[in-house]
Parts: C-alpha cells; structure tokens; sequence
C-alpha cells in the first residue's frame, strides 16, 4: 500500500468533499458532565444531574455515528464536558474507530484511567487533547473548583506520555492565570506535547455572562509573544467584496458546509455558541437538515443598524454573532470589550510599523 503525508491526504479529502457538497467533520459532545466546574467554562451550567439523564444513550450515538459516515464524514471529534466521564466512553469509541473515523477527544484528563490509556495505545486516536490551566496545584483547583483535581489531571497526561499517544495541551489564558502562562508553555515543552492557548472566553450557553469579567485587558494580552488574534487573518475577506457579503451576519467557517456540532441530546447545528436554527439527528435525515441549515444561515444578514454591520475593523474583531448573543441577547449587537480590542490591537500593530519605519 503507497503512504501518503498526512497534509496530503487531509487536503484530498476535504476537496473532494468540498466538490460534492458533503461535509468532512463533525464534533460531538458526548456529554456535558464534567468532573470540574471551571470558573470560566461556557458549558458548566449543563454539568448537572437533571440535564445528565437526558444524555443520548450508547444505541442512539452508535445510531447517529452510522448517519455521519454515510454523510462523508471522515474527522470526528469527542468532547464535552468531559467524554471520559461516560461509563459507557470507549464502547463509543471502539464503534467510531471501526467505523474508521479519524477521532481527536478533548479532555481534561481528569477522568482518564488506566484502561482508557491502554485501550487508546492499542487503537490510537489522532489527538488527545488535554485542557491544563494551570502548571501547579493551588492556582489550577481555585479555577477548577474542585479539591484534589490537579493530581488526577497530571496522572491523566502521565498516563497518555506513558503510553506514547498522541498529546495535544491546551490552556483557556484569563486574568486568573495570566502569570502562568510562561510557566504552562514549560510545562507542555517537558512533556513533549504541542502548546495551544487561548484567550476566547464568552458568555456560558444560558446566557451567564460572570466569564467574560476574565478576559484579559489588551495589555496583557500583546504580551504574549508571538499570541495572535483569533481572526486576525481570514474573518475580514468579506470586507473585499460586495456590498451583499458585508452585510452577512456570518463570515465564519460555519458557512462553508466543511463541518457540524452534535451536542449531548442529538440536535445538530453549525455555530458551537449560537445553537439555533438546529434539527435533531434521530428524527431528521442529516443530509436534508445540514442543507437546510446552512441555507438559511447563508441568507442571515443585519436586519437593524447595528455597528457591526457596517465596521471596517470586523476582520479584526474577536466577536462574532453567537459570542454576541449569548452575552448580549442579540446576535448583531456589538461587544464593547471586542471593538475596544480590534481598535487597541490595530492601533499597537501601527504603532508597530511606525516604529520599525523610523528604525
């Protein structure tokens, strides 16, 4: 059988998907369960008894797993919460790996346990990605909320090393943690694992804005070396062309039909934070439903007069129409701390040149 790179047959599959209008990814959150409850994390007010008992049971995933492959799916992500935590976890995994999935599972390694790590070594998935905000114990339980918590994540990720898989460490940087952040960038070095921070925090899915007080001030942001701006590049290409395209409420890649959510009851939708329109996968035909979402997210467009509908700095703005609503009530109304941040970070890249010039 002839190898082929990765990146090659990553971009083969997406073409060819892309040329038959079928979708290559599909991120699933298994459950909302968690063994934290983070301080600034957007699902934990899910991360409930009540709303548990209405998880997707293990035939009706398996059911929606069979759905997706016959779609042309071919990348498969596991989260949550934290999709560890199911009992019921590595049943759904060995389906989907037979299948013939390519799985990324996203963790915080708090519910990883010797079986799962020796199952994984036996059947690897692509990634693992464990989320670590912090690099010692007291500064990671004040956030995580839970006592005990950052030994169990360190076993996790000692466990993964142990077993030579595949990691991936992440880090949600907020003024809780901001100091750490050289330190976490250490730490993934040590253990071989690719470094992956953030700094997109918004409002939790009911609408509890208390996360967005953590986000970092524009001068702690710009400190970090080299940390660029979700969208710095990409989100403004709508603004080089017509009219039409600028006044669409979306310019994401939501609209280019390449991937889905699934949350833990089976609705589907294509914003992970504006969850609405939807339709659920045990009682929809997938393909007729992906189609019809992203029609009628595709004609979305301003429908007030909104500042947003007409900024030159959208491209470079970290806001978007579902961080909009779920902190506002109102997917077009502007985020005073995302246009304070498009304005301040311009301004410090001219800056920037200025000075190089004058050099």
């Amino acid at each position: 059988m002839k190898e082929v790179k990765y990146q090659d047959f990553s971009f083969s599959a997406h073409s060819r998907n892309w040329q038959t209008a079928r979708p290559s990814l599909c991120q699933f959150e298994l459950t909302f369960r968690c063994g934290l409850h983070c301080r600034h994390c957007y699902t934990d007010c899910y991360n409930t008894a009540s709303y548990a008992s209405s998880e997707l049971a293990l035939k009706q995933i398996t059911h929606i797993l069979d759905t997706i492959f016959a779609t042309g799916v071919l990348w498969v992500c596991f989260t949550g919460g934290d999709p560890l935590i199911r009992r019921d976890f590595l049943d759904i995994y060995a389906y989907a790996k037979a299948k013939g999935f390519i799985i990324t599972v996203f963790s915080n390694g708090y519910s990883m346990t010797r079986e799962i790590a020796a199952y994984f070594k036996k059947k690897p998935p692509f990634s693992i990605e464990i989320t670590l905000n912090a690099a010692e114990t007291q500064l990671y339980e004040a956030i995580s909320q839970v006592p005990g918590s950052f030994k169990k994540a360190i076993f996790g990720i000692e466990l993964i090393r142990k077993y030579g898989l595949p990691l991936v460490l992440k880090s949600q940087i907020t003024r809780d943690n901001f100091g750490e952040f050289r330190k976490l960038e250490r730490f993934a070095a040590s253990v071989k694992a690719q470094f992956k921070p953030s700094i997109n925090l918004h409002a939790r899915l009911n609408g509890d804005a208390e996360p967005c007080a953590m986000r970092l001030p524009l001068e702690d942001f710009v400190k970090l070396n080299g940390f660029q701006i979700d969208g710095d590049e990409g989100c403004s290409g709508g603004f080089r062309k017509g009219a039409a395209e600028v006044h669409r409420l979306f310019q994401c890649a939501v609209l280019s039909g390449d991937g889905f959510q699934i949350d833990p009851q089976g609705n589907v939708f294509l914003c992970n934070l504006l969850r609405k329109p939807s339709f659920n996968a045990l009682k929809d035909d997938l393909r007729t439903g992906l189609r019809r979402l992203l029609d009628e997210m595709r004609a979305m467009v301003f429908r007030s007069d909104s500042e947003c509908s007409s900024c030159r700095l959208r491209g470079l703005c970290h806001s978007c129409p579902g961080k909009a609503y779920l902190e506002t009530g109102d997917c077009e109304k502007p985020v005073p701390y995302f246009c304070r941040l498009a304005k301040d970070y311009l301004a410090s890249k001219q800056n920037t040149i200025s000075s190089a010039k004058n050099a």
